[in-house]
């Protein structure tokens, strides 16, 4: 199986992106790719490059080219490469410049890989300097018995003026063709093969933008499949993952210990109990050698290892599942931002498995151990999926704004001096808790005092307290986080002066979103979901405080955007509701949704910023 490996590019430039006056680093020349396909899906590539270097920027990410392999499937070789000078000088790139290293460690995450690295480092690169590669790549051993896949995504941040790809086919193989942006098709036959030829040109560049949907859902792109549709590449994870999944005797008598020591229950119980066995037992560490990249292990040596990637996961919680009589079936999906698949299947964008129990209708992530059973993380929602042991596409829920409630209450108390005395309660239900419990696992262990200290730092305020959250994994227990917390001074006292209200020791939902200007405009989709914040604030001043002014009720209610302030005092006390209700229908939203936020947002800020007056 011949694939583009899109997503190691793509983490190397999207630090190039973020500037607001933007310049294309790199403007790709010319690439001329010509892949020629066995019957049995193994290939050959020779790739062609030359790459043009427009900014500073442009020579520290591309005067070193990174090439990825898989040593146990395929070889990669420098057929040619060399440097050439504004001037018009060829530098060769000599033996001495092309280093080969093992895959690194990402973040520090625990992984096992035999994905090698060549590294080519050009010399004397400067702006306008073109950088010329000729490699060849043999894919010998498919990922999937039988199948070839390829698939190139044209990326908006870069000039390309000239984009070539060719295929050379043994007709014993049927290929599908799909192309966005890409011209061309079908050239000629002989006795034995099918020619194809598709070129791509893009005259200008654009930039990304703050939450965009991943580039799967918005770019051009070519892609080939020996695949006729998503059923059969489900068909052929199967062949990969169900035997790894059979109940041995081993899994059998771990299912009905885990059982007997939760004290039984119906069916959705055990799901349950066996869930939380994983996810409190067997740690996340991939191990990609050969096809690990998308073949599992088998469930028994998983558990005695005790770690596994999610299709080792996935493929245990099937298993146990399945020793208990309950039937499952792992879900192909994308783990990210990409909520789109292409025509035909090519894995790209699809980077994980989960689980899916038909018979209570439910999806199941058992690498998310912040997870409450009966939910899916974020980047899990609003996704297309692949049920291979059912041959058939499904899709993951999305969020509710009904369902997806964050309550915040708190009391202070301004002191004489100056200083603000608070209590604070954040409850939050629905998927979106499992995101606040994942935020806390760094901070398990972490002194509480600490942990406050951040928390008021990050909305401007100083002072101390002391934050108790429930704990991550403390799954049969609802969410909550309760903080004691002396404020600074946020405003003069005593009067006459004014102040704000201030955000004391809580997750700030409403505030931060009035610190979050809309862009002017958006070109792309960007991840959104729907939820509810509540706020129920309540400012005692001492008695001696004469209250000369409160802000005004605020409402708003358009486009699926509801926000309601009210502000009323009783003697020394004033007391603040604010309700935020925002509708999403799915996990991302068009461009024209940020012109909408427009007027909203006004609102929010100018509510945000109003003060009580006192002398």
């Amino acid at each position: 199986m011949a694939t583009k490996v899109i997503i190691a590019f793509l983490s190397l430039i999207f630090p190039l992106i973020v500037s607001a006056e933007y310049q294309p680093s790199i403007t790709l020349e010319k690439y001329i790719k010509t892949i020629t396909v066995n019957a049995d899906g193994t290939s050959e590539a020779i790739t062609e490059a030359l790459d043009r270097i427009e900014t500073d920027k442009g020579i520290t990410a591309f005067s070193q080219s990174d090439l990825s392999f898989i040593k146990g499937m395929e070889r990669l070789e420098i057929l040619d490469a060399y440097t050439i000078t504004p001037s018009g000088k060829k530098i060769k790139v000599t033996k001495k410049n092309i280093r080969e290293r093992d895959d690194s460690t990402e973040h520090g995450a625990d992984i096992f890989t035999d994905t090698r690295h060549k590294i080519i480092i050009y010399p004397e690169v400067t702006v306008g300097s073109k950088l010329y590669s000729k490699i060849k790549e043999t894919n010998f051993k498919t990922k999937f018995s039988g199948h070839f896949i390829f698939s190139e995504f044209a990326l908006p941040y870069f000039k390309y003026d000239y984009n070539e790809i060719n295929f050379i086919v043994d007709k014993r193989i049927k290929l599908n063709f799909a192309n966005k942006g890409f011209e061309g098709g079908f050239i000629k036959e002989t006795e034995s093969h099918k020619y194809y030829k598709y070129t791509y040109k893009q005259a200008s560049a654009t930039p990304s933008e703050p939450g965009m949907v991943s580039l799967y859902d918005t770019s051009n792109y070519l892609v080939v499949s020996s695949f006729n549709n998503y059923a059969e590449l489900g068909e052929a994870y199967q062949k990969l993952a169900k035997s790894k999944a059979k109940p041995t005797g081993f899994i059998q008598g771990l299912a009905d210990g885990i059982i007997a020591n939760r004290g039984g229950g119906d069916k959705r119980a055990e799901a349950k109990a066996l869930y939380e066995w994983i996810v409190n037992n067997i740690r996340y560490v991939a191990v990609y050698v050969d096809n690990g990249g998308l073949e599992p292990h088998d469930a028994e040596s998983i558990v005695k290892n005790a770690y596994g990637d999610c299709k080792d996961h996935a493929v245990l919680y099937d298993a146990l599942l399945a020793a208990r009589g309950i039937k499952s079936s792992p879900a192909l999906i994308n783990l990210g931002e990409a909520y789109t698949l292409p025509k035909y299947p090519v894995i790209s964008p699809q980077n994980h498995v989960i689980t899916y129990i038909p018979e209570f209708d439910l999806y199941v992530d058992a690498t998310a151990q912040s997870v409450p059973f009966g939910e899916i993380p974020f980047g899990d929602r609003g996704k297309p999926t692949v049920l291979t042991a059912l041959k058939k596409m499904g899709n993951t829920p999305a969020m509710k704004a009904s369902e997806n409630i964050v309550r915040t209450t708190v009391k202070f108390k301004v002191q004489p001096d100056g200083k603000i005395d608070g209590i604070s309660t954040v409850a939050v239900s629905g998927p979106i808790e499992s995101s606040y419990r994942n935020n806390q696992v760094s901070n398990v262990g972490k002194d509480d005092s600490k942990v406050a200290t951040e928390i008021l730092s990050a909305y401007g305020e100083t002072g101390t307290g002391r934050l108790q959250f429930t704990m991550p994994n403390a799954f049969d227990e609802r969410y909550e986080e309760n903080g004691t917390f002396t404020l600074d001074p946020v405003a003069n006292f005593p009067g006459p002066a004014a102040m704000i209200i201030p955000v004391g020791l809580t997750q700030g939902r409403i505030y931060s979103l009035s610190k979050d200007k809309p862009l002017d405009s958006r070109k792309y989709p960007y991840s959104c979901f729907g939820r509810t914040y509540l706020d129920y604030l309540t400012i005692e001043f001492p008695k001696k405080t004469k209250i000369t002014r409160i802000p005004s009720n605020v409402s708003y209610n358009k486009d699926g955007m509801t926000y309601k302030a009210t502000y009323k005092k009783k003697d020394n006390v004033i007391t603040v509701t604010r309700e935020m209700v925002l509708e999403e229908k799915n996990m991302f939203c068009e461009p024209k949704r940020e012109e909408q936020k427009h007027a909203f947002f006004n609102v929010l800020q100018k509510d945000l910023r109003s003060q009580i007056f006192y002398e």
